[in-house]
């Protein structure tokens, strides 16, 4: 019996090493058929890019399985990016080149040029000045015209080409004006340098309406600390009884999931830490996960849920004021708090980012290679299985808010996205409302959009979620 036990082992450590020598050459052999290419080089920063999508890419099985790696790095990902893709990007963190400007970065303003509808005129409409940015220190205001960039009038055909040289500037003059029957006349100037602006705080206010506490929030981004910075707010409107929201995120291009999700939990009725929240489609590595709201809000372990939840409004419905330049994470709020909530959308058609995506980069040590790619890889639903909305959430009550000129300051009960809200709580008819002429009134109205920097910027956002 011994010495078969002894056969045993010594055959069973012959097979072992057998399989493990074999095991070492298939390795060794895969890895000498791979190109060692050299650091830095295009191959290089390829390959790696290729492999990180195959892994986690949505459109994965799309791939090429033999692109052109010589190519700048920028070319071979434009060519190997699925025809489906409208979003993703890749960027050099050190390379102002491959980074897509933003009015945080730049001047801290956006706007939009029209063809004025009854005269024809051709101007900028200042839509946004953030706090504290080069654009308010100059005097920038929302509402303000614009006749002149760099002392070129603003014209129909040159209107895209002027945002263009606005946008990647570091140097602006802006030549404001006022309309006079049916002429633009100059009324100053303001001189711009590109610098930092950082995070914007929201504008709030409330207004008693008959039996009914109705609180306005305008938020700018979903930018991580949001909610947090939220709940003081809410802790107030709680307090004050309010019984109706106005969620104003009519610019608001998204940001991180998590802080979406963190502003839910402080509106809705009837959820908690295991209610369903989002749903994530990936590739075939992917798969399909869903997150709850607890889970979706407190991933980071920044905020304890319980605490939002003492913010709680309580509400069985929200107005959401929103318009092209509403996105991602502000469509992901839309469309996952329906099933618990409803939710009346004011103003326009959104852009329609029912992706989303987390930053790639090189964990290596040392780092090889410096890129980062930002690309698509899940497509999203809410608990109710919706979503697709990929051409944009249609609005349940159509406003324009360029069609009523000037623009009013965030916040003012005169808006016409706000006054839209307002008359469907009132229970008053909405077009009837809107057509008062509110102080200031000077009744221009886009006719012909021709550039929008808002919407410029809003094309290069994405719904920022975690592996």
């Amino acid at each position: 019996m011994q010495p078969f036990l002894n056969f045993y082992k010594q055959s069973r450590y012959v097979l072992i090493c057998l399989v493990s020598v074999l095991i070492l050459q298939s390795s060794c052999k895969k890895d000498n058929n791979k190109p060692n290419y050299p650091t830095g080089s295009n191959e290089n920063i390829n390959s790696w890019m290729l492999d990180s999508l195959k892994r986690y890419y949505y459109w994965s099985d799309g791939l090429p399985s033999k692109p052109a790696l010589n190519r700048p790095p920028l070319d071979f990902f434009s060519a190997i990016r699925n025809s489906s893709d409208r979003f993703s990007y890749i960027l050099l963190p050190n390379d102002p080149s491959t980074v897509s400007p933003s009015n945080k970065s730049q001047y801290g303003f956006d706007y939009t040029t029209i063809k004025e509808k009854n005269t024809g005129l051709v101007f900028g409409v200042v839509k946004l000045v953030l706090n504290d940015s080069p654009a308010s220190r100059s005097g920038l205001k929302r509402g303000d015209y614009i006749s002149k960039i760099n002392g070129k009038a603003i014209t129909q055909e040159n209107a895209i080409a002027l945002q263009q040289e606005l946008l990647s500037g570091t140097r602006a003059t802006l030549t404001l004006a006022g309309i006079s029957g049916n002429e633009l006349k100059d009324t100053g100037s303001a001189e711009l340098t590109a610098g930092f602006t950082f995070e914007q705080p929201a504008v709030s206010n409330m207004v008693d309406n008959g039996g009914s506490k109705i609180a306005y929030l305008y938020v700018y981004d979903f930018s991580t600390g949001l909610a947090a910075s939220l709940y003081n707010t809410f802790i107030g409107l709680k307090s004050a009884g309010v019984t109706e929201l106005i969620l104003d995120l009519r610019y608001n291009s998204g940001g991180q999931v998590a802080e979406a999700a963190g502003l839910c939990t402080m509106i809705a009725s009837g959820i908690n830490y295991n209610t369903p929240f989002i749903t994530y489609k990936g590739n075939k590595n992917g798969g399909t996960r869903t997150e709850s709201l607890g889970s979706a809000a407190t991933f980071d372990h920044t905020l304890n849920f319980n605490t939002l939840l003492q913010a709680n409004l309580n509400l069985k419905r929200v107005f959401i004021l929103g318009t092209g330049a509403t996105a991602s994470a502000s469509e992901v709020m839309i469309n996952n708090l329906r099933p618990y909530i409803q939710v009346v959308l004011v103003g326009e058609k959104t852009r329609g980012k029912d992706e989303a995506s987390f930053k790639i980069s090189d964990a290596r040590v040392p780092k090889l290679v410096e890129w980062e790619m930002h690309p698509i890889v899940y497509k999203l639903f809410n608990a109710t299985g919706n979503g697709g909305y990929d051409s944009g959430i249609d609005p349940d009550i159509r406003v324009t808010e360029l069609n009523d000129l000037p623009l009013q300051p965030f916040g003012t009960w005169e808006d016409p996205l706000v006054k839209a809200a307002l008359n469907r709580i009132s229970g008053n008819n909405t077009l009837g409302v809107l057509q008062q002429k509110k102080p200031g009134n000077t009744g221009l109205a886009a006719g012909v959009i021709l550039a929008d920097s808002r919407l410029s910027i809003t094309s290069a956002s994405t719904v920022i979620t975690h592996r």
